[in-house]
């Protein structure tokens, strides 16, 4: 790393964590250095509930920390929330947003029957370690209340927006991400799911680079 490196900040979904990024961090070009926090309010022991604009807040505390006052943000599912909650939020700390099967206004039906399904499951299917089934009902909820819609055209910062073409449930939000935000580009990125950068980790950090590789040139 040098003194002039870019950081990009990566942003895990509900049941995975920050090494879910190792391949895209690993993978990352020369100019540019990754970390990957953990979202803040997704455990019980983080105490007070789960909020996009509080998970958001944190990050930028991090960066605080780590002594950044820019950064790139590329966030998946969740993480792309957040992103996009931290984007409007504090517009003179991100230099790019990649989102990823991110949501912009879930769909009410959709979340009816995932809370309906949620509090019957075992702990164990539905949540991560650290998070109880109550914490994952709340998060579920503050999701379902999140409403974009009014806010996407305060982001001015390049964009790429991305869903799996098997992701079908968020295809929808990504195509009203792309429109709502300006200049965005959108990529449908055909054999994959939801959960991509894990699964298709190549594809994901070739696609990544290929659009940091055009704003580093700019």
């Amino acid at each position: 790393m040098t003194s002039s490196a870019q950081t990009v900040v990566f942003l895990h979904g509900i049941g995975a964590g920050p090494d879910s990024w190792n391949a895209q961090i690993a993978g990352l070009p020369e100019g540019l250095i990754g970390i990957a926090p953990r979202i803040a309010g997704l455990i019980d022991a983080d105490g007070e509930g789960f909020s996009l604009s509080a998970a958001a807040t944190a990050v930028r505390d991090e960066l605080d920390r780590h002594g950044v006052e820019r950064a790139h943000l590329c966030g998946l599912s969740l993480g792309g929330m957040v992103a996009t909650r931290f984007a409007i939020d504090y517009p003179d700390s991100v230099s790019s947003l990649v989102l990823s099967g991110s949501q912009v206004h879930p769909n009410p039906a959709l979340m009816r029957v995932q809370n309906a399904i949620m509090p019957i499951l075992p702990a164990k299917l539905v949540a991560q370690p650290g998070m109880s089934k109550q914490r994952m009902l709340a998060v579920l909820h503050a999701v379902g209340q999140t409403d974009f819609r009014n806010e996407l055209s305060q982001i001015t910062v390049p964009t790429l927006v991305c869903c799996g073409e098997k992701d079908r449930a968020n295809i929808p939000a990504a195509r009203e991400l792309a429109a709502g935000i300006s200049g965005a580009d959108l990529q449908l990125v055909p054999g994959v799911g939801h959960e991509w950068n894990v699964q298709q980790p190549e594809e994901f950090s070739r696609r990544l680079n290929a659009f940091y590789g055009r704003l580093l040139q700019l």
